[in-house]
């Protein structure tokens, strides 16, 4: 009998053929033991499945359940969950990376710690390289959010969508909670939230292992009128079942996923040139002029002749002594293969991230890095002075991408 896995990692997916092998092949080199992979795909039409099956013959410890119909993600979500067998759930989406360390860091910092879920700062690669989520906090400790705290964060200046926090939860606080199926956005933020008001304690480490990719086919890019009414009913359940004293903080939500279903409901009137019902309701709602100003110019940008990105090959040396780059360009890195500071690691994605690279890492450090590099042609490591361990040497041979050891 097989024992039981510590951690399952939940990956919801919906036609993420693109980017779904690197996901799961960033997934597949945690250095963490006994972990499961539950994949569950809500009836793609794409080749997501086939590619799934392809890396579970290469690894049994992915497991694919396979919907027939559309149901959204809280759907998907909701069966991996009802799958998993590991003490922790990690949720981790499809066409994202993550460090092959941080599994095992975060439950690491989550038991001494002494928290129910724990999660990080996500790291952005694609578009907005090397920000991150959690930037406007500036945090320099775990941060312990209550309810309120989370709240207070999306109505922030500027706002702070800790719904996309991808945390690292022990079975213990899960119980019944699942996902809500009748949204399709905002479903994480919901499902945090109501965990927190059960009594779980949380903690968000000032250090980002969470490489989140944007681009355009994001879900979370996209809020149709739909979108935004299963946004209002969340509240509206939230209002009526939760405690007293955020029903101010819950009012103010209300309207702000309100202003965004009238926004929404403008959009569709003028798209479908119902000037006339348009005016009534930016007359009845004037401050739908600021976000609609705001729109067009969006709008006009994107038709602007835009130069294309500088896509091309990049040779970079990563170390912490760059003094011979040997035509490489230099990126230096600290020494230290734990904790990096978050500046260092955006620094690494910002750069690592701009296009197909040719990478040259040194020793421990340059190993550490590498975790943070979304992507590479081919990486050349060199070896410490005294070698690598047994444990590193698999950590190198299970990278997702191309490594000669030197």
């Amino acid at each position: 009998m097989s024992l039981r896995p510590l951690v399952s990692i939940i990956m919801a997916n919906r036609n993420g053929e693109r980017f779904l092998e690197d996901a799961i092949k960033s997934v597949l080199c945690q250095t963490t033991g006994r972990i499961e992979l539950i994949l569950s795909d809500d009836a793609s039409t794409d080749d997501s499945l086939a590619i799934a099956r392809r890396l579970r013959q290469r690894d049994d410890s992915v497991k694919i359940i396979a919907a027939d119909a559309r149901a959204g993600p809280g759907a998907a979500r909701n069966l991996a969950l009802d799958a998993a067998r590991g003490y922790w759930v990690s949720i981790i989406d499809s066409d994202d990376l993550v460090h092959p360390a941080r599994t095992e860091r975060l439950i690491d910092r989550a038991d001494r710690l002494g928290v129910d879920i724990i999660a990080d700062d996500l790291v952005c690669f694609g578009a907005n390289t090397g920000r991150t989520l959690l930037g406007p906090k500036k945090l320099t400790e775990p941060w312990r959010p209550t309810p309120a705290d989370f709240l207070q964060a999306e109505m922030a200046s500027p706002p702070i969508p800790v719904g996309y926090l991808k945390p690292i939860i022990h079975r213990r606080a899960l119980n019944d909670i699942r996902y809500r199926t009748d949204m399709s956005v905002g479903e994480d933020f919901d499902f945090l939230f109501r965990l927190l008001l059960a009594g779980a304690k949380m903690a968000v480490l000032a250090e980002g292992y969470y490489l989140y990719r944007r681009h355009p086919g994001s879900i979370s890019h996209r809020l149709g009128e739909e979108d935004a009414e299963g946004m209002v009913r969340s509240v509206d359940d939230l209002m009526a079942t939760g405690p007293a004293a955020l029903s101010d903080l819950l009012a103010a939500r209300r309207r702000m996923h309100l202003s965004a279903l009238n926004f929404a409901r403008l959009v569709r009137m003028l798209k479908s040139r119902r000037v006339g019902a348009a005016i009534q309701l930016m007359a009845r709602h004037p401050g739908l002029a600021r976000p609609l100003l705001r729109s067009a110019r969006e709008s006009v940008r994107r038709r602007l002749p835009v130069s294309p990105q500088d896509t091309a090959k990049l040779d970079l040396l990563i170390s912490a002594s760059t003094a011979e780059a040997d035509g490489y360009e230099p990126v230096a890195i600290p020494g230290g293969t734990d904790c990096w500071p978050l500046a260092e690691v955006s620094r690494l994605v910002e750069k690592a991230g701009c296009g197909p690279s040719i990478l040259r890492a040194h020793g421990r450090a340059g190993l550490e890095a590498l975790g943070y590099c979304p992507g590479w042609q081919q990486a050349d490591l060199i070896a410490p002075e005294d070698g690598w361990t047994t444990r590193e040497r698999q950590r190198i041979a299970s990278l997702p991408w191309p490594v000669t050891m030197r």
